[in-house]
């Protein structure tokens, strides 16, 4: 049962507004745009309602309080519905549920059940299978008749399911078929992956037996090679040591040699340290002459200055003398002139100020007069005023009175009459209240309990699908992320093998790159730095296209420019056994001139210059400029041609794979199928990355899916143990709630007549309490109005007389204030005058004066300047006989040095040619050395090179198995090596292996039986979903049905009781599934032909609607119905039947009416007016039946905010309400 509804700023309700619905019917009556239809729209809007359009307005904001020409506007609005749950029928353990909207002006909305907030749709599954809803039969709207009659069969069936329960069903339905699209998308993707790995698992299974032989081959092919090698290795380590020996004893010479060359180059280098220290010596010592030749000028010039100036200060000062003399006799002439004016301005001053005072005075006294007469006379005014109101309100104060002793009389009896009946209905509900007060202890204290059991189940149940949800997410990504590694991986692997198997290059190549990293920084080829394809990076799209810019280029060695490579290429003796390029690091200036550039950016078909897609590491950044600055990479051929006669000089590559080399050389055909070596680098770089990825990715996905089951699990638990509990309190609660409904329902019958006669008590009390008070305070106020009249009146002559007298004062005084005015201005003339001349006599002598300390002043600064300039003089004179002295000393000492370094110089000579004699022998000797390092060296290669593949092929160290014997003849190693061609042919025949293949065939095997595992429950889960549809489809079917023809059997009773007669049905297309099919409503009027529902009258239309929603109503009653105007086309006839239906149904259901009609509220047991005294703004307000007109217009305002209950024995003519 709908108990309240509470609206703050919704709409028109600006104010807080709460209507109380008892059971029974509430009718709800007021004028035209007063917001009436603001409270159905209110139910409405708690209820879910989402169309903007059916609440009247254009967005959701539009409920919210705008505003009117007295208020400013709301920032929210907010409406609650309060229901009674005692019957349990909300799916809430609570005897009442409170349901709250709020919306802001920003957009912002939430829902709340019990001061909670929930989502919408928690708020539709509340009400589900109730009837309740915005699209249910609860609420009829004005003007939705005609929409319900004449909706399209398969809309009207939703009111019909609704009535039937079904509702709930059909969402437990969309869900389940939810669930099942999910579990149907699961199978699809799991019998891809399935079909994947079992796939993938024969083609493992293929290549695990070719990874088998394979390692046969190779495990044999180790041992020979071993054998040949260690002979090898012992044959070439006994040359190696001849040529050491070799190397020591001129290395000895050597030594003897450098040790006399160091000595002689250690005598010579003393030597040349003492003649550059002379030297240094000489140039200092001419630079100190130098410096003294400029100190003497310098001193002399200055003596011969100090002494012209000395002379200008002494003139200078003469001249000051002459010009003090004669201003300080003007000074002393102007003093005697200044004294005698300021003994006349300080006499005219103070005559001046005498005036000056006389005249404040005056203005003072004229003011304070004018002051007080302006007082005096606002005050007689404002009593005067007072006096005209004192007047009235005694005339109104004694018809006050009279009108207050009636109301006292009346007042009285109503009193008398209410007290007796209240005493007897007291001493009945005391008799409840106890066990009530008891049973409601025991009942709140089990429904917190299972509150709190029921939300913490809910909870658990969200978090135990959210668990699941993720479980399964994370399990398909981690497969996901499984599948792209076991890709990346198996291609990585074989690029490696490639890359070991050096896949592309020639021997003299592979010789080059293993001599270089057995001995990266000794031997012939120490300065090489690896292939061109190692050191250019190339994107994974671009790389065959520089591939074939650079064509052979790519398997170039590059290499640091060294004269003993260069040497090593000259002589030929590298013993390579194929051709090898090299590219230098660096090349000289000279080499590396070319000609400009050619810019080609932005010209039709042009893709780019193909160096600027290699990136490389800093010291071979010019490297890609050098092989590729002059090769552009184009869209086809045509644009190739058509560029080469713009850009003489330059290749260009096709992204098709062609080539048209500078000459005019055009290459064309398909690309080759085999993986260049920039394209194998570059991809490899990219299968690296990905792998370091999904790896991170895997383990990351892994820890989260073992946590998701953990958390599943304990989920599970917690479920199952509060779903035990919530059963247990749901019994212990039933039990107490019959007993409370029992007490209940006799206190509920004692409370409504006791509140009847609270009220009536209460307002009778109120209103006598009110008039007496009012009374007492009207009469003394009265007696005090009367009393003040006589004294106000004595005051108003008094100020009249006093007025008169100021007047005469101030006219006195005025003509005192004219002479004195001008008096005053005669002495400011004479003061101005004499206050002129004083002025221009101080300013004369302040200029005297002046001049006079300026005089001074520069007397004093002449007659200082020119004793500095006879010390200066004085200074330089002796600092120029200092520096005479000094120049003689440095011109002897300089003539000493120059004779010292010529005797070092002589010395120096001999020893040069005896250091050269000794470097002549030294370059010999270091010439057998390096014959015999080249020698060494090309056995310490191939030894190097030997032990280097043994080790990266089989990782075999042959130095620690030098010593163990072997037996080896000639035709053995005939045998073996032939044996090794054979085996190497084999394994060439067998193709690329998958060396991992074995241990890949027992993950992929465990794997597939886990797959399907899991496909087996989806498909178990699959069946167990259609299954619970079916059990669905097969429960809605027979209770619609069984509904239908309980509505069907109660409309055509309804319908002729309404009518008087005739007969109506209700048809199902029977073309069509119970389920989805159409509903058709026949209606034939008392004397009529049977006709469409639209072709009726509105009456016939309104009551047709009537007799169909209390026929659900009687099936299936709804806990509260909303009929909204929905008499408005009824006669008074019809208006009388639809009454005393509405009356039949009241055991039932509960009814909130709002109409306009008069007889309508004859009806009610509780009737609301609501009228906007303020403009723009709705409020409820007490009415009586008698105030309300035939039209639904209410004749009075109201007092107060309290609804009126009509008693069980009001008269239908309206003449006595309670």
């Amino acid at each position: 049962m709908l108990k309240a509804l509470e609206l703050v700023g919704f709409k028109s309700f600006a104010d807080k507004t709460r209507f109380e619905f008892p059971p029974g019917i509430t009718v709800v009556v007021g004028p035209n745009g007063s917001g009436k239809s603001n409270i159905v729209d209110a139910i409405k809007w708690v209820l879910g309602e989402q169309s903007v359009k059916s609440l009247r307005g254009k967005e959701m904001a539009d409920v919210i309080f705008n505003g009117s020409g007295t208020r400013r506007p709301l920032n929210s609005a907010e409406t609650t519905l309060t229901f009674d749950n005692l019957d349990g029928r909300l799916p809430i353990d609570t005897p009442q549920v409170h349901v709250t909207r709020r919306v802001y002006r920003s957009g912002e909305g939430e829902y709340l059940i019990n001061g909670q907030a929930r989502r919408l749709r928690d708020i539709r599954d509340l009400f589900a299978g109730t009837g309740v809803s915005t699209q249910a039969y609860s609420i009829i709207e004005q003007g939705k008749v005609d929409v319900m009659l004449q909706a399209s069969p398969r809309d009207r069936r939703l009111i019909f399911e609704e009535a039937a329960g079904i509702s709930r069903f059909k969402a437990k339905k969309i869900e389940a078929i939810r669930r099942l699209d999910r579990v149907e998308q699961n199978l699809l993707r799991l019998s891809d992956i399935v079909e994947e790995v079992e796939n993938r698992l024969r083609t493992i299974r293929r290549q695990a037996a070719k990874a088998q032989r394979y390692k046969e081959y190779t495990d044999r092919l180790q041992e020979l090679r071993t054998q040949v090698g260690l002979t090898d290795w012992r044959h070439l380590s006994e040359q190696l040591e001849t040529h050491q020996r070799q190397l020591e004893m001129l290395s000895s010479d050597i030594a003897l040699r450098n040790q006399e060359a160091d000595d002689l180059d250690q005598q010579l280098v003393r030597w040349e340290t003492e003649i550059g220290q002379e030297e240094d010596s000489i140039r200092q010592n001419e630079s100190a002459r130098a410096e003294n030749h400029e100190q003497i000028v310098t001193c002399e010039s200055t003596i011969e200055h100090q002494r012209g100036r000395r002379e200008d200060m002494q003139r200078d000062a003469e001249r000051h003398r002459a010009q003090l003399t004669a201003l300080s006799s003007r000074s002393r002439d102007l003093g005697s002139q200044v004294q005698t004016t300021t003994t006349d301005v300080t006499a005219a001053e103070q005559h001046h100020q005498q005036v000056r005072e006389k005249v404040g005075r005056i203005e003072a006294a004229l003011a304070d007069l004018r002051k007080e007469h302006d007082r005096r006379y606002a005050q007689q005014q404002e009593q005067r005023r007072k006096h005209m109101d004192m007047v009235r309100q005694t005339s109104d104060l004694g018809n006050e009175i009279t009108s207050l002793e009636t109301r006292i009389h009346t007042a009285g009896g109503m009193l008398r009459r209410c007290a007796d009946q209240l005493a007897k209905l007291v001493e009945m509900w005391d008799c409840t209240a106890s066990e009530l007060d008891q049973l409601r202890i025991t009942e709140q204290a089990l429904a917190g309990e299972l509150e709190g059991c029921q939300r913490d189940l809910q909870q658990a149940r969200q978090a135990l699908n959210g668990f699941q949800k993720e479980l399964q997410e994370g399990q398909a990504d981690l497969a996901r992320y499984r599948e792209a590694f076991s890709g990346a991986s198996e291609r990585a692997m074989v690029l490696r093998e490639l890359e070991r198997q050096q896949e592309g290059l020639n021997a003299g190549v592979k010789e080059v790159l293993a001599a270089s990293r057995q001995a990266p920084h000794e031997g012939p080829w120490r300065d090489v730095r690896g292939l061109v394809a190692d050191v250019l990076k190339v994107r994974v799209d671009m790389a065959p296209l520089i591939e074939t810019a650079l064509g052979e280029r790519a398997a170039y060695l590059v290499v640091e420019p060294s004269r003993a490579l260069r040497q090593l290429l000259v002589d030929g003796q590298h013993g390579l056994d194929g051709r090898v390029g090299f590219v230098p690091t660096q090349v000289a200036a000279a080499a590396h001139t070319r000609m400009p550039r050619v810019d080609l950016e932005g010209r039709p078909g042009v893709i780019g210059r193909a160096d600027r897609f290699v990136t490389a590491d800093p010291q071979y950044a010019d490297l890609a400029e050098r092989l590729l600055g002059d090769t552009w990479i184009v869209s086809s051929l045509a644009h190739a041609w058509e560029l080469s006669q713009v850009a003489p000089g330059q290749n260009f590559v096709t992204q098709a794979g062609e080539v048209l080399f500078a000459e005019g050389t055009v290459c064309v055909g398909p690309k080759s199928t085999a993986t260049g070596l920039i394209s194998r680098r570059s991809e490899l770089r990219q299968l690296e990355t990905e792998i370091a990825d999904l790896t991170a990715r895997m383990e990351d996905q892994a820890g989260r899916v073992e946590c998701l089951n953990d958390a599943v699990a304990d989920a599970h638990a917690q479920v199952e143990t509060l779903a035990n509990r919530r059963e247990e309190l749901q019994k212990s609660a039933a039990g107490i709630h019959r007993k409370l409904s029992a007490v209940e329902e006799r206190q509920v019958q004692l409370d409504e007549k006791k509140m009847t006669l609270d009220n009536e008590l209460s307002q009778a009390r109120s209103e006598r309490d009110a008039a007496t008070s009012d009374l007492a305070m009207v009469r003394d106020r009265r007696g005090d109005i009367e009393k003040h009249l006589a004294d106000m009146e004595a005051t108003i002559h008094q100020d009249q007389q006093r007025l008169d007298q100021i007047e005469t004062e101030r006219q006195r005084w005025a003509a005192e204030l004219t002479t004195a005015k001008v008096e005053l201005a005669k002495s400011e003339q004479q003061l101005d005058s004499l206050a002129l001349r004083l002025r221009q006599f101080q300013h004369d002598q302040r200029e005297r004066q002046q001049a006079i300390d300026e005089s001074r002043g520069l007397l004093r600064e002449a007659e200082q300047r020119a004793e500095e300039a006879d010390h200066r003089i004085l200074q330089e004179e002796t600092k120029l006989a200092t520096l005479y002295l000094e120049k003689e000393h440095l011109a002897n000492r300089s003539a000493e040095r120059v004779a010292a370094v010529e005797q070092l110089r002589q010395r120096r000579g001999a020893a040069v040619v005896d250091v050269q004699k000794v470097r002549s022998a030294l370059r010999q000797l270091e010439k057998d050395v390096h014959e015999q390092e080249l020698a060494a060296g090309k056995v310490q290669h191939e030894r190097d090179a030997l032990a280097t593949r043994m080790l990266e092929d089989y990782q075999i160290d042959l130095a620690a198995l030098q010593h163990e014997p072997t037996e080896e003849e000639q035709h053995e190693r005939e045998a073996i090596e032939e044996e090794i061609v054979d085996l190497r042919r084999k394994i060439s025949n067998v193709g690329n292996v998958n060396l991992e293949a074995l241990e890949e065939l027992e993950e992929l095997e465990t794997r597939f039986s886990d797959l399907s595992t899991q496909y087996e429950d989806l498909t178990k889960a699959k069946n167990s979903l259609k299954q619970i549809i079916d059990k669905i489809n097969e429960d809605s079917r027979r209770l619609f049905v069984e509904t239908l023809e309980t509505v069907r059997g109660h409309f055509q009773a309804l319908f002729r009781k309404l009518f008087g007669g005739g007969q109506a049905d209700i048809v199902v297309d029977e073309d069509e599934d119970i389920l989805e099919s159409g509903l058709e409503i026949v209606a034939r009027p008392p004397g009529k032909e049977p006709r469409s529902i639209s072709l009726l009258s509105g009456g016939e239309k309104t009551m047709t609607c009537v007799a169909l929603l209390l026929a659900i109503f009687r099936s299936r009653p709804s806990p509260f119905c909303v009929l909204d105007e929905v008499d408005a086309a009824l006669d008074e006839a019809n208006i009388e039947r639809f009454i005393g239906v509405l009356n039949d149904f009241l055991q039932w259901t509960q009814f909130i009416v709002v109409t306009h009609s008069k007889k309508t509220m004859t009806c009610a047991g509780t009737l609301y007016g609501v009228t906007m005294q303020e403009s723009g703004i709705s409020k409820r307000v007490s009415v009586r039946f008698e105030d309300v007109s035939e039209t639904g217009e209410i004749l009075r305002s109201a007092d107060d905010d309290e609804a009126e209950h009509v008693g069980e024995g009001a008269e239908k003519d309206g003449t006595q309400a309670a």
